[in-house]
């Protein structure tokens, strides 16, 4: 999805408050309590009245596909390359060689390799943009650290969530405002807006975004969670009008902004182990 340049405060979220015991209902005598389970999305379900799909998105999914691909099938991925990855400041030295030092760890698993000779460090994990049909330019990189990071999420934080109460703690709310300062130090002014607007997302609607990252592995249903999430949080993209969404990237990057409120909520410096 493409943002515009334009401010994107994080709106406040009304407190949820506790629910007191004698407001919860009391059951008869006698009579059955019947607890019903979320009702999981149908997979096939249209988006929501004003978000459409890009139109052109075949591109978008092949990359994806051989992302997933490269996840399955790689196996050597030390967690001290995984924190600079995962951990590391955007636009810095260190996250890009750390991706192009996996890959090239496992390069059988990479699909397309470039022919010789190689390109040097980093080069491997740099944007390597392809035009979709209509000419819009797509970094294959993303899928790739997309991939991998909802991939380290399953294997090593699988329990991680977020409920109403952790996203409206301000201290919760302080310690992810200092962590994403240092971390974006080097971002990209728009870069900055649309973490803004990604955190934002994701503190209005903590549980859906937990549903999200949890259905790993099921792109249709995170999906269907992915459109939830964006007609319940408009207001967090600044603008009422339509939303066109390429849902594979923006499932990424609100998977990336989920981690980052889930370190914060813990208080620790990574959902992953030390390495």
């Amino acid at each position: 999805m493409r943002m515009e340049a334009m401010e994107w405060g994080l709106a406040a979220v009304p407190s949820t408050g506790e629910v007191q015991d004698h407001d919860r209902p009391v059951p008869a005598q006698g009579r059955e309590v019947v607890v019903e389970a979320e009702r999981l999305p149908p997979t096939d379900a249209p988006p929501p009245p004003g978000i459409t799909i890009q139109p052109d998105r075949l591109t978008n999914r092949i990359l994806d596909d051989k992302a997933q691909m490269f996840v399955r099938c790689a196996r050597f991925f030390p967690v001290k390359l995984l924190h600079r990855v995962i951990d590391g400041k955007p636009n810095s030295p260190a996250p890009l060689f750390a991706m192009d030092g996996f890959i090239r760890a496992n390069m059988a698993c990479w699909p397309d390799l470039p022919p010789p000779p190689m390109p040097a460090p980093p080069g491997l994990a740099s944007c390597w943009p392809v035009d979709t049909s209509m000419g819009l330019p797509v970094c294959r990189s993303v899928y790739d650290r997309g991939a991998v990071l909802e991939a380290a999420i399953a294997r090593f934080a699988p329990e991680a969530e977020l409920t109403p109460r952790q996203v409206d703690d301000p201290a919760v709310q302080a310690r992810l405002e200092a962590m994403e300062a240092n971390r974006l130090s080097l971002a990209y002014s728009e870069e900055r807006l649309r973490a803004q607007a990604l955190q934002c997302l994701v503190r209005s609607e903590p549980e859906n975004t937990t549903r999200m990252v949890r259905a790993h592995g099921h792109p249709a249903l995170q999906t269907q969670y992915l459109y939830r999430i964006l007609d319940q949080g408009r207001h967090c993209l600044g603008r009422q009008g339509p939303i066109k969404v390429e849902p594979l990237y923006f499932r990424y990057a609100l998977t990336d902004a989920f981690y980052r409120w889930v370190v914060a909520a813990r208080g620790v410096d990574s959902l992953l182990p030390v390495g």
